[in-house]
């Protein structure tokens, strides 16, 4: 499940939708990257929406990422319309989480993608990359959020992967693609999610600790590093924790695409197991 307002999420082929407008036939050019009305909440909003519009009494939830983090937060809200959830890549939006990724963690292990991200931003602003890229990001001039935004993302598309991914790796040279990707993700970054506090998603498990669950991790995932993955495993130890030993953050990777299928059919035969 990867919703998002403005953009399509790359990050979980699992599921990807495409939220317009209510009465809209298409997007507008001005809501490519909107960030107006784009919050985590928001999203849950519109994912229910989209169930009532299609008549859905309840549904398994899927994601990955950013996908996972989303699908916690709307399984929480409407525990009674979910039926299984199958979560990939585990990110609990957390301060710990995002200086990983985007503060250098991370680059103990990447050095030579790092590189790059890091010096578009001045020494002098270097004490939070979030928020130097952030500035740029949502400059008055274009050329200045395509130049942060190709380095942003090239420097995900880089670490996506347990063996880099040469055409993953290319997108990052698309500055509209480049552009959805770094503003959105940036944009939710600078408001931690905008959730209640830094464990919300921890702290709200007893509300879906009777759903059905999958939850798949790529041992060497960069993006989303297992500890978080741990860390769900340890508060919600009912739900099945699958590590795969040979793979990063990509659904793409063969192990984790493996361990998905599974996850689905799992799950899909247990409600027919169970009967409706």
């Amino acid at each position: 499940m990867a919703v998002g307002r403005g953009y399509v999420s790359h990050r979980t082929p699992d599921t990807e939708l495409y939220t317009r407008r209510m009465g809209a036939t298409a997007p507008a050019p001005e809501a490519y990257a909107c960030l107006v009305d784009n919050t985590t909440w928001d999203l849950v909003e519109d994912i229910e929406k989209l169930r009532e519009h299609l008549d859905i009494p309840e549904w398994q939830v899927f994601g990955g990422s950013w996908g996972s983090t989303l699908a916690l937060a709307y399984s929480q809200s409407h525990p009674e319309k979910v039926t299984g959830i199958v979560l990939r890549g585990i990110f609990l939006l957390r301060k710990k989480e995002i200086d990983w990724f985007y503060e250098g963690g991370a680059a103990a292990i990447f050095p030579d993608a790092w590189e790059p991200f890091r010096d578009l931003i001045p020494e002098n602003e270097r004490g939070s990359f979030i928020d130097a890229y952030w500035k740029r990001l949502k400059s008055d001039d274009l050329e200045t959020q395509y130049a942060a935004a190709r380095a942003w993302t090239k420097w995900e598309m880089m670490t996506a992967h347990f063996i880099p991914n040469e055409e993953h790796i290319k997108k990052g040279d698309d500055d509209k693609f480049s552009l959805a990707i770094a503003r959105i993700e940036n944009h939710y970054f600078v408001n931690r999610g905008f959730l209640a506090s830094d464990s919300f998603l921890l702290d709200n498990i007893e509300k879906i600790r009777h759903i059905n669950t999958i939850i798949v991790q790529g041992r060497y995932d960069v993006c989303c590093p297992m500890m978080s993955a741990w860390d769900l495993h340890k508060a919600w130890p009912e739900a099945d924790f699958k590590v795969v030993l040979d793979a990063g953050h990509s659904a793409n990777e063969p192990g984790i695409t493996a361990e998905l299928v599974a996850g689905n059919e799992k799950l899909k035969n247990i409600i027919q197991r169970n009967g409706p």
